[in-house]
């Protein structure tokens, strides 16, 4: 019998979710539903294990490139951009100075007070 273990298959669902979500982040008619759904998920710190990490990192890409755009929606790209950047700690080095990056091309209008 070829079964994969419950936690393998649980990772690579849950990364195909993701990439799903990102494909759906990139549509304005999506964009409010996907970038909800990942809020939620953003709210369990389990979301920011190293498993997960490239493709939320893929998700947030995508967010930080549209959400100023016309048809999305900034308010709700700023917010999930805000909770990753205030969990960066539990990124690999690489990952949460990338992020940082990409809070910082949001327009100066939503950037955070220093």
């Amino acid at each position: 019998m070829n079964s994969i273990p419950s936690m393998d298959r649980h990772i690579q669902q849950t990364n195909d979710r993701l990439l799903c979500i990102k494909q759906h982040l990139q549509n304005p008619a999506n964009f409010h539903t996907a970038a909800t759904e990942l809020l939620d998920w953003c709210g369990d710190p389990r979301a920011f294990q190293r498993p997960f990490e490239q493709s939320l990192m893929g998700c947030l890409t995508v967010v930080s490139r549209v959400a100023a755009q016309q048809g999305y929606d900034l308010d709700l790209g700023y917010r999930l951009l805000a909770v990753c950047a205030a969990n960066r700690d539990k990124f690999t080095p690489k990952s949460a100075g990338y992020e940082e990056s990409e809070v910082v091309q949001l327009p100066q209008c939503v950037r955070p007070l220093r």
